[in-house]
């Protein structure tokens, strides 16, 4: 199975409310004055807090020094880490990754097998490229850099309004906000200052009153590899079925150790 099969797909139609795009709220005039560290917590908890939930089909475009590709599936993401990924094609699902409390599973009809193992970054970038914690990854999808409340932090100007830099574990996190503190950009860098993840965070919308970025895209600096992700019709915290989390094993599909299988 190769780490990219899940952007290839057809077109999908999936009822949801319509995002409506829409400019940023006007800003005062004068000079920006700089929120506190609390105030950026607080907004982002608040932004937490609007959005548990998130589906939607989305249009990707995955690019790297040796492809360049286009797809459309369908997302279904909630936090803290549960994700859903699915592509059909004309003759039905080729392809699904479900993620849920610690677990993953991979089912390719290609090869009639389903794959389960432990939800790791090394599991979740062999089958949809980035190489992140599952729950990481749900909150970028959901608009919400996973800022950390009890890191050091520093709070500055910036060109687009406001940065805000904290320590990190392996090296530093710093995420760019307008004015507002809605995000714009989210990097990762380890200890030499090097990035190694850079997100972004653009063409916000209304949906059901709650402005949701619609396009975000993430990068790997040291590979070169980049997914930009569009999202339409999106749906903030839709009434999910139960299970849509969990991957039944089709009949007559093998299953394998996934784990096992990388060793």
């Amino acid at each position: 199975m190769q780490r990219l099969a899940i952007w290839m797909v057809s077109a999908l139609v999936l009822a949801g409310c319509a995002a409506r795009q829409e400019p940023a709220p006007p800003l005062a005039s004068g000079p920006l004055d700089l929120p506190e560290i609390s105030e950026v917590i607080r907004a982002m908890e608040t932004r937490r807090d609007a959005i548990q939930s998130l589906r939607a089909v989305a249009r990707m475009r995955y690019t790297s020094p040796n492809e360049s590709r286009k797809a459309k599936q369908i997302i279904v993401a909630e936090r803290p880490d549960r994700l859903r990924l699915e592509v059909l094609s004309p003759f039905g699902t080729v392809f699904v990754l479900a993620a849920s409390d610690g677990t993953l599973a991979a089912y390719s009809r290609d090869e009639g097998a389903v794959y389960r193992g432990a939800a790791s970054p090394e599991n979740l970038a062999r089958y949809a490229g980035v190489d992140l914690p599952v729950a990481t990854a749900v909150d970028l999808l959901l608009g919400t850099p996973p800022l950390d409340r009890g890191a050091e932090g520093v709070v500055s100007r910036s060109a687009d309004g406001v940065e805000f830099w904290q320590s990190s574990r392996v090296g530093a996190q710093v995420t760019w906000f307008t004015p507002l503190l809605e995000p714009i950009r989210y990097e990762q860098r380890d200890g030499d200052g090097y990035v190694r993840l850079r997100a972004t965070f653009d063409s916000y919308a209304s949906v059901d009153g709650t402005r949701l970025p619609t396009l975000v895209a993430l990068e790997l600096p040291r590979s070169r590899e980049r997914i930009e992700i569009a999202l339409r019709d999106p749906e903030i915290n839709p009434v999910l079925a139960k299970g849509v989390f969990a991957l039944e094993t089709p009949p007559g599909s093998r299953e394998i150790e996934l784990d096992r299988v990388i060793r």
